[in-house]
């Protein structure tokens, strides 16, 4: 699978089975049209790698990673 399709696959999933995310009640092509929408947008990647460095900083001990 490439890069490209693994992270349509991925963001789909959650948007369709997100605890939190099912409460949008978004329709399938609203999913699609977002997905397209943020597969190239940086500033959606800028906020997802700030999500992951802050929540990997909080919890990451709880997954056997180890900060310096």
């Amino acid at each position: 699978m490439n890069p490209r399709e693994a992270f349509r696959t991925f963001i789909k999933y959650q948007l369709e089975n997100g605890e939190g995310l099912s409460q949008l009640k978004m329709s399938s092509e609203d999913v699609d049209a977002f997905i397209t929408a943020v597969e190239d947008d940086m500033f959606f990647y800028d906020k997802l790698d700030e999500f992951l460095k802050d929540f990997i900083e909080i919890y990451g001990e709880d997954y056997g990673i180890e900060l310096n």
